[in-house]
């Protein structure tokens, strides 16, 4: 499947400009962003081999909703649940509170006893 959204992507016009930007990224600064991020760092692109480095991540993403399952695709349901919440509203829970029937005491007690229950139906 990622092999048909890579080949999705070749049919758009900035086909060129994704090319261009994996060629010519710099791999010890992707390397050192990558670092950082998995650190957990937050931090915005400064110089234009960071912000090269961005633009490939974004064009690499946008590949990635094309695969379900995918960290890309599951942020989009998960942005297209929030427009939903905020377009229709939050759904409604119903909540049913009913003792479970082996712990109400007429079962224990009727338990005990080794009656037998046969409903004829």
């Amino acid at each position: 499947m990622g092999t048909t959204g890579s080949y999705l992507l070749t049919e758009q016009w900035n086909f060129e400009d994704i090319v261009e930007h994996l060629m010519n990224v710099d791999t010890g600064v992707l390397e050192d962003l990558s670092k950082r991020l998995i650190g957990g760092e937050h931090m915005k692109p400064v110089t234009k081999e960071e912000k090269d480095c961005y633009t490939l991540i974004s064009d690499l993403d946008r590949i990635g909703g094309h695969i379900q399952g995918s960290i890309t695709s599951n942020k989009y349901m998960r942005n297209e649940i929030w427009s939903l919440i905020s377009y229709v509203g939050a759904p409604s829970w119903f909540i049913t509170f009913a003792p479970a029937d082996n712990k109400h005491p007429i079962c224990l007690y009727y338990t005990d006893t080794k009656e037998m229950f046969s409903p004829k139906i």
